[in-house]
């Protein structure tokens, strides 16, 4: 272990208030690679204890469908939008593993190993669907804080190995600044899980620039998720696009939210990471600015900058699924901007960040570590 490496995971034991092995052997295999640094994975998926467990107990009583596949799985079904939170009706039971049924969500042991195999050291822990925005907002809260105690409770066994986000109750601010307060407190939270759009609102919206203000202050990064993606003409017989189209759709219009609204002026020292490289973003900021110069109007009154001087106001996932698309973002936003997240163990993730980093045309050293080690740990204190 090199010097750089063993006072990095010292610090993070120091500030986790834990010792620095966690558990015994939570450590014991490190892959062998040309980086001295750390590789952080930011965009990962697990699902706690904790938050299995209440949704099991008080699911029904909230409005989701909970079940059990044959497996022993548990499966949950939540409302879908604009059900204003009524039970869904006519769901068949699962036929094979729910939700919660892969134990790369689940099992940190399997967790760990999957870390190794691949050569991550650090993974930052999210949620996905399916969420807590679609409950009742008191029992929204009480899920948010199951997730967080979980995610801080991962943490502490592990402080090497895993950092916690905080999840807030959207669908409602005054909670959500209740439980941001109390989650900031708990060790290894070092940002805040929001989703892309709240109950089909964007994440512009002034309602939510309280949360904002108070993360600004906190200094704590937003980590932007999909959850109720775009799902009109999604569906055609025998196929979807809800997956391959939706979620990079989302994290298009998500950022482009936050800038138009002047959220990102509003709050100008607040951090922003993208799942999905930032969808489409990046690349429609063109024909944005094109449109503020020749058609004008209220449309982009709240714009203090150029459009171009907000791309890098953000940081951006690897999810684009070629180096060679991945050398353009960075030629675009800067490979300071572009930060380690694979999304994994979902479908559509990039299993092996290290060897996807490293096929990138024209990677150097530098941008590489910069990528998987620096831009990770500047985004989150470390």
């Amino acid at each position: 272990m090199t010097i750089a490496r063993r006072d990095f995971l010292a610090g993070l034991a120091a500030a986790g208030g834990a010792t620095l092995l966690g558990k015994a052997g939570a450590s014991a295999q490190q892959p062998s690679r040309r980086y001295t640094k750390p590789v952080i994975d930011l965009h990962f998926h697990w699902y706690p204890k904790e938050f299995m467990d209440l949704l099991e107990k008080e699911g029904e009583a909230n409005g989701c469908v909970v079940q059990h596949s044959p497996e022993g799985f548990l499966h949950v079904t939540t409302p879908t939008k604009g059900t204003n939170w009524q039970k869904p009706t006519n769901v068949p039971a699962p036929t094979g593993p729910g939700r919660f049924g892969d134990p790369s969500k689940t099992d940190v042991n399997v967790m760990l190993k999957e870390m190794d195999d691949v050569g991550i050291d650090m993974e930052v822990l999210t949620q996905t669907n399916p969420h807590i925005i679609w409950a009742p907002p008191e029992f929204g809260a009480e899920l948010a804080r199951a997730i967080n105690d979980g995610n801080s409770r991962l943490h502490q066994e592990y402080p090497n190995r895993f950092i916690g986000t905080i999840t807030l109750p959207m669908q409602d601010v005054k909670l959500s600044l209740t439980e941001l307060e109390r989650a900031a407190k708990l060790p290894g939270m070092r940002a805040i899980n929001v989703t892309e759009s709240v109950l089909e609102m964007n994440i512009g919206h002034k309602s939510f620039w309280p949360i904002y203000e108070r993360a600004e202050e906190l200094g704590l990064p937003l980590f932007l998720k999909n959850v109720d993606t775009i799902s009109e003409r999604m569906n055609d017989e025998g196929s979807s696009m809800m997956n391959i189209i939706s979620n990079p759709f989302e994290a298009t219009i998500a950022p482009a939210s936050l800038m138009l609204t002047g959220a990102m002026d509003e709050f100008p020292n607040i951090e922003v990471y993208l799942p999905h490289a930032g969808g489409f973003f990046a690349f429609v900021n063109p024909r944005i600015e094109f449109a503020r110069e020749h058609m004008g109007g209220d449309r982009f009154q709240n714009l203090k900058q150029p459009v171009s001087a907000y791309l890098r106001r953000f940081h951006y996932d690897l999810i684009l699924h070629s180096p060679k698309l991945m050398r353009t973002l960075i030629e675009m936003v800067g490979a300071d901007r572009v930060a380690c997240g694979t999304d994994r163990p979902q479908t559509m993730n990039i299993e092996d960040p290290v060897a996807y980093v490293e096929a990138i045309p024209g990677i150097t050293q530098r941008e590489a570590e910069m990528i998987l080690c620096e831009n990770p740990a500047r985004l989150l204190k470390l």
